[in-house]
């Protein structure tokens, strides 16, 4: 799973891990909830009642997935889940409870962008509507989505994703996943 705050690069890490483990696919939280909630993503009416199922469903289907003897790799921000009054606040365990029913690991990778400028540069560079809020409210999104937000989960690896995302990759596949012989 790759976690992370708004533009820190954990879709370009998530896609790339896909190309590079073999037998994985990809889902993506963002993806589900998209054809729901066009412009809302973390708040609005049609949001609110799209949020549960959209998480519901890419718990199913990362559960499928380990099923089907497929690795899912999960692109999901939950930077704002650690704050929220609701059920989703604790996003973890139903991911966490699939794992260990399908005797899998949860491995969780924070992308974390390198400092603020570069959020901030990355953010404007998008042109999402939806990121003007964050854009004219800087220090109450860095507030709200710190880079660092809290996981409640032992398993958690950290990527600066400053780096090319070829370094990342390998990063993540020698030091975390251990799918790479530190020997080759």
């Amino acid at each position: 799973m790759v976690v992370g705050v708004p533009a820190s690069g954990k879709t370009s890490l998530a896609q790339a891990l896909c190309r590079e483990i073999i037998n994985a696919s990809y889902l993506s939280k963002d993806l589900i909830q998209s054809e729901f909630t066009k412009d809302e993503r973390v708040c609005g009416q049609t949001y609110s009642l799209v949020q549960r199922p959209a998480f519901n469903i890419l718990v199913k289907y990362a559960d499928l997935h380990l099923t089907l003897g497929k690795t899912p790799v999960i692109d999901a921000p939950f930077s704002i889940n650690h704050w929220r009054a609701d059920e989703l606040s604790d996003w973890v365990s139903p991911f966490k409870a699939a794992a260990k029913e399908r005797q899998a690991r949860l491995a969780i990778i924070r992308c974390v962008p390198p400092d603020e400028e570069t959020l901030r540069l990355r953010i404007g560079k998008r042109g999402y509507p939806r990121d003007q809020w964050k854009l004219a409210n800087w220090a109450e999104f860095m507030e709200r989505e710190p880079f660092r937000f809290p996981i409640a989960h032992d398993d958690v690896y950290e990527v600066i994703s400053g780096l090319p995302v070829k370094a990342m990759i390998l990063d993540v596949l020698t030091n975390y996943l251990g799918a790479i012989s530190r020997e080759r």
